[in-house]
């Protein structure tokens, strides 16, 4: 079982009540794409994959039109699953043609704060809207995206804890035949609402919505987007390359599998092969349970 020391309690505000700019003063620092609604879905897309961003925020100089809800400013922003749905909701024949849309017409509402707010409105906007992708302002600079990675690279930092083992925050893995076709996989993704399918019999091997954008929109996606479009999707999900998840013991302290957590490894099974857990699992969970420990 993993393990580590415990953390001195500091004097001050706790992480939760503490300002963005506190937390993670060098947000501003970390380079993220941003768009603008008149962009076509085409661009948009291989701007995703090219960069591996999580989100586009849609920006328009000038009109920085949002919406409200329980008092959280949404604003529009593009990501690998509204684009996925797009296509499950447009003929074959018409595949092509919807690549050159605004790509605002496929946005999803993200909400936004200022970097002067805490770390708790934060979580509690990830929780309203279902992302974990948040737009954070602060006045004569442009917007910036804050995301689950640096709320949990928290955990490494020592700054949050949570002493319950893991497996009462997994999650249920949903599985697919690597044989099946890609347009199948699409529908159960949106079908479920989940952005990651494990693959039947490959223990541990997973696609994700991402893995699937990538595919689409590599040139020999775009190629049988262009020159055929009925079979742009005629894919098979053997035909992506899959990731493999981290495997951790059920009884592991959450805060000991959110420590090992990085870029391109965020995603752990149990050892029990049908329960998984992601970052939302090791962040948002904790906090809606308070069973989060917080260094002061």
């Amino acid at each position: 079982m993993l393990g580590r020391p415990r953390r001195p309690a500091l004097i001050g505000l706790t992480v939760l009540d503490s300002p963005l700019s506190k937390v993670y003063p060098e947000l501003y620092n970390i380079s993220r794409p941003i768009t603008t609604p008149d962009v076509p879905v085409i661009v948009a897309a291989s701007m995703l994959t090219a960069y591996d961003a999580p989100m586009l925020p849609l920006t328009k100089v000038g009109s920085q039109l949002h919406v409200e809800k329980n008092g959280v400013r949404l604003y529009q922003a593009v990501g690998s699953f509204p684009i996925i749905s797009l296509f499950l909701q447009t003929k074959p024949r018409d595949y092509y043609k919807v690549l050159w849309n605004s790509c605002s017409t496929t946005s999803v509402w993200i909400g936004a704060m200022s970097y002067e707010e805490p770390l708790d409105k934060l979580l509690g906007i990830f929780a309203l809207t279902g992302f974990g992708d948040a737009r954070v302002d602060v006045e004569g600079s442009p917007p910036a995206l804050i995301t689950l990675n640096e709320v949990v690279s928290l955990y490494k930092e020592r700054k949050l804890g949570c002493s319950v083992p893991v497996k009462e925050v997994a999650s249920e893995a949903v599985f697919i035949d690597p044989k099946a076709m890609l347009i199948d996989a699409m529908s159960l993704m949106c079908e479920k609402r989940i952005r990651r399918l494990f693959l039947r019999g490959r223990k541990g091997e997973y696609i994700s919505d991402r893995s699937i954008l990538t595919l689409l929109f590599s040139p020999k996606g775009l190629k049988a987007a262009r020159d055929s479009p009925d079979s742009w999707t005629d894919f098979k999900v053997s035909d992506m390359q899959p990731t493999k998840a981290h495997l951790v013991s059920p009884d592991a302290m959450v805060e000991d599998v959110a420590s090992l957590a990085e870029p391109g490894r965020d995603v752990f099974m149990l050892w029990d092969w049908s329960s998984m857990v992601t970052r939302w699992d090791l962040a948002i969970k904790p906090w809606k349970a308070g069973k989060l420990n917080l260094s002061r």
